[in-house]
């Protein structure tokens, strides 16, 4: 599982958006959210790098 850092991550439009992106990615992914830290837990058979790109692509950058 992969634990990523989010700061721009602040309400719920931002996690719609996020899970939209990595679920494109992976429709298989899990994801857990914890809003309150801004982190986002990924489990998903892709590599770090792409979700990071893909997250940065759309304004989100990450930890």
């Amino acid at each position: 599982m992969l634990t990523l850092t989010v700061p721009e991550m602040a309400c719920g439009h931002c996690v719609g958006v996020i899970s939209g992106i990595l679920t494109e990615l992976d429709p298989d992914c899990e994801l857990n959210f914890e809003l309150a830290t801004r982190k986002v837990s990924i489990s998903t058979h892709l590599p770090r790098e792409q979700i990071v790109a893909a997250l940065s692509d759309a304004g989100y950058d990450c930890e």
